[in-house]
């Protein structure tokens, strides 16, 4: 188990984030410069805590109070970068062999070919990376992580450098990779889809924290914020319910709109900013108090909303889903 409780002073903000991994997956995901690659950096040992402390399985990696802080090469994790970093002027097999230098010679042949088994590169082994696609490139990559036999795999936006044409096949090819690995992995991503599909559980940050940690489905029923609904892809506005102001969730497809005010009780006018159109539905982004969504059904002959229009968007109260409900709230997950 990774066990993570660290903070740094960082230019834009304080850095504070706390969670445990067992086995399985845990996305960090937030907007560009929330202090996401910085958090795996510190994993790594690349950078270091002003304060904290990080251990994997019982040992101690870094403590500031006890002042130890071990080498990244002495903290037996394997870790990707964004642009997979392999060397283009070596063949995959020499990307790979790479990494295990510090892999005892009795164990390299083993542990090297059960990863060609693992990632079906075995056809990859003699091409440059140049020669490569950017799924293969990964792969490779992921195995040059994966031969030191590490307890920890951080994968620092992996999807980040593939065309929109064959990222969501490469998403899936990753989550089975990630799935038959028995260590705890964590990976940074800013796109909520690359999070939904790999993680088992996903935490959002924000100006170096923790928002919200929880399952794909919990973050969607019932976000903290109107943060985490961005990014879940749903609503979240302020209500008042039995007697209080409390935060609620509702989905864009259970919401109305009207030109005109429809007198529903919970009810919010504002502007059309954006109109886009999702298969058969209409998704018209509106900004006023909130900044909501409603998915429309698009019928032939029926109106349509377009930017700078004043309209009414409501949603019934049994679509509601209060603050108040059971979520996932924490610092840490396991």
């Amino acid at each position: 188990m990774l066990e993570l409780s660290i903070g740094a002073r960082l230019p834009s903000f304080e850095l504070d984030v706390a969670f445990d991994v067992p086995r399985g997956t845990l996305v960090l995901i937030g907007a560009s410069g929330c202090g996401k690659s910085t958090t795996l950096s510190m994993i790594a040992g690349i950078r270091t805590p002003d304060t904290g402390r990080i251990a994997l399985d019982g040992d101690v990696l870094f403590d500031a109070r006890a002042r130890v802080n071990r080498p990244p090469e002495r903290r037996r994790i394997g870790y990707v970068l964004q642009q997979y970093a392999l060397f283009p002027h070596m063949t995959a097999r020499a990307n790979i062999a790479y990494g295990t230098k510090h892999v005892p010679k009795a164990d390299r042949a083993r542990q090297t070919e059960r990863l060609v088994d693992l990632l079906r590169i075995g056809d990859l082994l003699d091409a440059r990376p140049a020669e490569l696609s950017g799924g293969e490139r990964q792969r490779v990559a992921i195995a040059r992580a994966l031969v030191t036999a590490p307890h920890v795999l951080l994968l620092d936006e992996p999807l980040a450098a593939l065309d929109v044409e064959h990222r969501a096949r490469i998403r899936l090819e990753l989550r089975s990779i990630l799935e038959r690995l028995e260590i705890p992995t964590v990976v940074v991503s800013h796109d909520y889809e690359d999070a939904r599909v790999l993680g088992d559980a996903i935490a959002v940050m924000n100006a170096g924290a923790i928002v919200q940690i929880g399952t794909p489905p919990e973050l969607v029923r019932h976000p903290a914020d109107a943060f985490v609904a961005r990014f879940c892809g749903t609503n979240f506005a302020t209500v008042e319910m039995d007697g209080a102001r409390v935060g609620a969730a509702f989905d864009p497809w259970r919401a109305t709109l009207a030109r005109t005010p429809q007198g529903a009780r919970y009810e919010w006018p504002g502007r059309v900013v954006d109109v886009s159109r999702l298969g058969a539905s209409l998704r018209v982004h509106v900004e006023g108090e909130h900044s909501l969504y409603a998915d429309l059904v698009v019928e032939e002959g029926q109106a349509s909303f377009r930017a700078g229009d004043t309209v009414y968007l409501s949603v019934a109260e049994a679509d509601l889903r209060p603050h108040t409900a059971t979520y996932r709230k924490a610092s840490r997950v396991s």
